[in-house]
């Protein structure tokens, strides 16, 4: 082999190793501006999700407080109402405050499952807990109803606490998910 043709074998590897290189760092550089962007946007719709479950938790909390905020006046009308319709007002309460929790409940289900689908696991199970909370303060407010020892408040104190701690651990899991950046090959 002449040099001439060495020289012109070791120049067609050399570019052709060049472009092998660039289309695989190109390819790589594509690949990895994909992910950012991709982590972007998802980033953005978990945002949207945790604001959007954090407001309907809230409006659903308050609404539990309100039915409890009726046993002040519950003594008074029941009495009233037991003496006019006889034992039905008691099944027709029982039967009103399952409707009023579960309204209530339904109101923050679909947040609940946007933020499941969203994730990452950390938000997950913070979210899991939070269903469980509001589950509970559901039953607190159910409690007792159908009888004169409407409203449970002990209970309901107790669950509403627990109800904070889960709001509080659902928004420091959201925070800590929320403060990570976008990263290729992540």
């Amino acid at each position: 082999m002449t040099s001439e043709v060495a020289s012109i074998v070791a120049a067609v590897i050399a570019g052709a190793a060049a472009l092998a290189s660039g289309f695989f760092f190109g390819r790589r550089q594509v690949r990895d501006q994909a992910a950012v962007v991709h982590g972007q946007w998802l980033r953005g719709q978990r945002q949207d999700a945790y604001v959007a479950l954090l407001d309907a938790w809230d409006t659903a909390v308050k609404e539990f407080q309100e039915e409890i905020d009726q046993g002040e006046y519950f003594d008074q009308i029941a009495a009233h109402e037991e003496a006019l319709r006889g034992p039905s007002y008691w099944e027709d309460h029982t039967g009103m405050m399952a409707t009023n929790v579960d309204r209530i409940s339904e109101g923050v289900q679909r947040s609940l499952e946007r933020v499941l689908l969203l994730g990452p696991e950390l938000v997950d199970k913070a979210c899991i807990n939070l269903d469980e909370a509001l589950k509970a303060l559901g039953s607190s407010v159910r409690s007792n109803s159908g009888t004169p020892d409407w409203p449970n408040y002990g209970m309901y104190l107790e669950m509403s606490l627990n109800a904070k701690k889960a709001r509080s651990a659902f928004l420091d899991a959201s925070r800590s998910s929320m403060r990570a950046a976008p990263r290729p090959g992540r």
